[in-house]
Formats: C-alpha cells, structure tokens, sequence
C-alpha cells in the first residue's frame, strides 16, 4: 500500500508544483499527503529518500 501511495504521489506532485495552479486548497491537500506519508515509521531508506524529495517540492510552492 505505501509502495502503491508514493508511486501516486511521485506522478502528482511533480506535476502539480511545476504547473503552480493549485488552488490553496489543493496545496494544503497534497502537502499533508506527504507528510502524512513521510511519518509512516515502516519506509525504507529508498522511500524515505523518495519522501523527502517530494516533502522539498511541496514546500517549496507558494
């Protein structure tokens, strides 16, 4: 299931941040999806530095 939640993640997020057309709503939306998933204790270290990359995207769009 995590491995099936970062896959979806890594083809939204990408995408979403380098359009930057969200709507507040939608940043607020993403943003917790990945932190939700970044506190799970079970990641690998390949997830986790999956997780990581896509916690800096997200923060990174105003």
């Amino acid at each position: 299931m995590v491995e099936q939640e970062i896959a979806h993640l890594e083809r939204i997020v990408p995408r979403w941040s380098d359009e930057r057309r969200g709507s507040l709503l939608g940043q607020a939306y993403w943003r917790k999806r990945v932190i939700d998933l970044a506190r799970y204790p079970e990641l690998t270290p390949t997830q986790h530095a999956t997780v990581q990359r896509m916690l800096e995207c997200v923060n990174t769009v105003v």
